[in-house]
C-alpha cells in the first residue's frame, strides 16, 4: 500500500517489539555453512554455495502504520527461516529497524544504520510517502530496496538505478477494482475524503476516473493526514447527499468514521481501502458494520496463518495484511542472490526479474533454490500471487481482495478480483 496507517488498541496490533533493532539470525538446526561476505561471487551464476546474505527491514514498529507491522515482520521471520531450513547454499540473516511514519525521521535512521551495517537488500517501507524519504539513500548505494506494501504509482518510473522493487501492486489496480466494486454496488453519487499524500492523491485519482467513466457523480474532499479534527471535510461531503463514501486515509480515519456516526451515515455506504482496512478492532467504537474494504494481495491461507502465529514474536496475529507480499520479497531476494551466485545489491538487483518470470514455475523457496542450483531458469510463483516483475520493479499481475465489517466491527473476507497492470 502506498502509505498505510493501521493502529489500532488491540494488543497484536500496537505492541513495540523488544527485538525490533536486534539481528534475527534464523539459522536452521545442523546447518554448517561457511559464511562468506556479502558481494562474494560463486565460481558461476546459478550455482552459488556457501552465500550470507544480510538483509534489513524498514517497517512500522510505531507510528501511523504500526498496525502493519507484525504481520510484515511475521512474513519475513518466516521467509528466512524456511530460506535457511532448505539448506540450499544460502544463509540468510535479518536485522529489524522501525520506519516510524512521515512525521518522524526514523526512517532515515534506519536506512544510515542498515547501510552501515553492509546490508545487501532492504525489505520496506510499508508507506510510500515513508519510502519516498529513504529511496535515494538506499538505491544511491546500490542496496536493493524492496517494498512489501508501497502502491503509489510514482515508483513506476521513479529514477532509482534498477534498484528498488515492490511486491504490491500499484494503486492503479486497487482504484480501478475498488470503482469497479462501487460501480456494481449500484453507487451512482460518491463522494471521496482523502488524504493528502501521495498515497492519498494516487488513489483518489484513479478511483476517482474509474468511476467517473462509469457515469458516476464524483466529489473529493481532501485532508491534512496530520489534523485531528475532520467535522468539516466530513459536512461537505455529507453536502452532496452521497449514495457513498469512500475515505482513503490511515489512522485518523478513525476519527472520520466517528465524525461519520455522529452524523447517522449508513455505514453499509462507506468503502475504505488498505491504509484503514484493520484499524478497526472487534469491539472498537464506531461500529461500522457493512462497511467494505480493498486490501491489495489474496487470503492468507489457513496454513499460513498457522505457520505465522506458529513463530514465537506473533502468536497474537489477528490481521494478515502484507503477510504473504513480505514473505515473498523476502525469498526472491534469496532467489536472486542464488541464481546470481552472489549477495552484493547489483547482482540481486540484476537478478530479480528473472526469477519471478519465464521460466519453470515453482512454489517454494527449498525447490526454486535446487532447481537454481541444477542450472535450470525459474519461475518463482509466491504466497501472494505470480509476481512476474516488469523492467520497472512492479508486479504485473495481482490480486485485490475485499474485506467487509459486521456488527461488532468484525471483518471478514468476501472476494477477490485478479487484475493486470
Amino acid at each position: 500500500m502506498s502509505a498505510f496507517s493501521k493502529a489500532n488498541g488491540s494488543s497484536s496490533r500496537t505492541r513495540m517489539f523488544a527485538w525490533g533493532t536486534k539481528a534475527v539470525a534464523l539459522v536452521a538446526t545442523g546447518l554448517l555453512l561457511a559464511s562468506c561476505s556479502s558481494g562474494t561471487a560463486a565460481s558461476s551464476a546459478g550455482a552459488a554455495t556457501d552465500l550470507t546474505l544480510k538483509l534489513g527491514t524498514i517497517l512500522p514498529q510505531t507510528g501511523s502504520l504500526a498496525t502493519l507491522g507484525p504481520p510484515e515482520f511475521a512474513g519475513v521471520d518466516l521467509a528466512i527461516s524456511d530460506i535457511n531450513a532448505a539448506a540450499a547454499g544460502l544463509t540468510a540473516t535479518v536485522t529489524h529497524k522501525d520506519s516510524g511514519d512521515t512525521t518522524t525521521d526514523i526512517a532515515t535512521q534506519s536506512a544510515t544504520a542498515l547501510l552501515a551495517d553492509g546490508v545487501s537488500g532492504i525489505i520496506g517501507a510499508a508507506s510510500s510517502g515513508v519510502s519516498k524519504t529513504i529511496i535515494d539513500q538506499i538505491t544511491g548505494a546500490k542496496v536493493v530496496q524492496i517494498s512489501p506494501a508501497n502502491t503509489s504509482p510514482d515508483f513506476t518510473t521513479y529514477d532509482d538505478g534498477g534498484f528498488y522493487w515492490r511486491t504490491a501492486p500499484s494503486d492503479v489496480l486497487q482504484g480501478k477494482i475498488l470503482g469497479n466494486k462501487i460501480v456494481a454496488d449500484g453507487k451512482t453519487n460518491v463522494s471521496v475524503i482523502y488524504m493528502n499524500d501521495s498515497y492519498g492523491i494516487g488513489l483518489n485519482e484513479n478511483l476517482s476516473s474509474t468511476l467517473k467513466d462509469a457515469g458516476v457523480t464524483v466529489q473529493s474532499i481532501t485532508y491534512d493526514p496530520a489534523a485531528t479534527n475532520f467535522t468539516a471535510e466530513v459536512s461537505k461531503a455529507l453536502s452532496s447527499e452521497p449514495d457513498a463514501v469512500v475515505v482513503i486515509g490511515f489512522e485518523e480515519s478513525k476519527t472520520i468514521f466517528s465524525e461519520l456516526a455522529t452524523k447517522d451515515y449508513d455505514f453499509a455506504n462507506v468503502y475504505g481501502t488498505d491504509g484503514n482496512y484493520g484499524i478497526m478492532a472487534p469491539g472498537d467504537k464506531p461500529d461500522i458494520a457493512g462497511a467494505q474494504f480493498t486490501n491489495p494481495g489474496v487470503k492468507a491461507t489457513d496454513d499460513f496463518q498457522a505457520r505465522l502465529t506458529a513463530l514465537p514474536d506473533y502468536s497474537d496475529l489477528t490481521v494478515f495484511s502484507y503477510a504473504a507480499e513480505s514473505y515473498d520479497a523476502t525469498v526472491l531476494l534469496a532467489l536472486a542472490a542464488l541464481q546470481g551466485g552472489a549477495t552484493d545489491g547489483a547482482t540481486i538487483a540484476a537478478n530479480l526479474q528473472s526469477v519471478s518470470e519465464g521460466g519453470t514455475k515453482y512454489t517454494d523457496y527449498a525447490s526454486a533454490a535446487k532447481a537454481i542450483a541444477n542450472g535450470e531458469d525459474i519461475d518463482y510463483d509466491g504466497l501472494s500471487g505470480p509476481i512476474e516483475f516488469d523492467a520497472n520493479g512492479d508486479v504485473t499481475q495481482a490480486t485485490i481482495s475485499i474485506y467487509k465489517y459486521s456488527t461488532g466491527n468484525e471483518s471478514a473476507w468476501v472476494d477477490q478480483v485478479d487484475g493486470k497492470l
